[in-house]
């Protein structure tokens, strides 16, 4: 079974990287003595250097307002509050 050497988390076959710690898996249990590579950095730094994805997500974050906001009218309405 892969192991992660960073959080020490057991995974399945076919698995090659850690979901939380985003290192590659190794093939025994951690014992401490494992070097572990340097956290890839992630975070909003990608926002800055791509203006489309900030752009994307502004509008996916405004159409998700819309569409909550239209759910909620649409429970008043059902309710007869309005």
């Amino acid at each position: 079974m892969p192991w992660c050497p960073k959080c020490g988390a057991e995974f399945r076959e076919g698995f090659t990287t850690c979901n939380s710690c985003h290192v590659p898996l190794i093939d025994h249990e951690p014992d401490g003595t494992e070097e572990v590579p340097p956290e890839p950095e992630y975070g909003e730094k990608w926002l800055q250097n791509d203006k489309k994805r900030a752009r994307t997500l502004t509008a996916l974050r405004a159409l998700i307002a819309l569409f909550l906001a239209a759910a909620v009218l649409l429970l008043i309405a059902d309710k007869g509050i309005f």
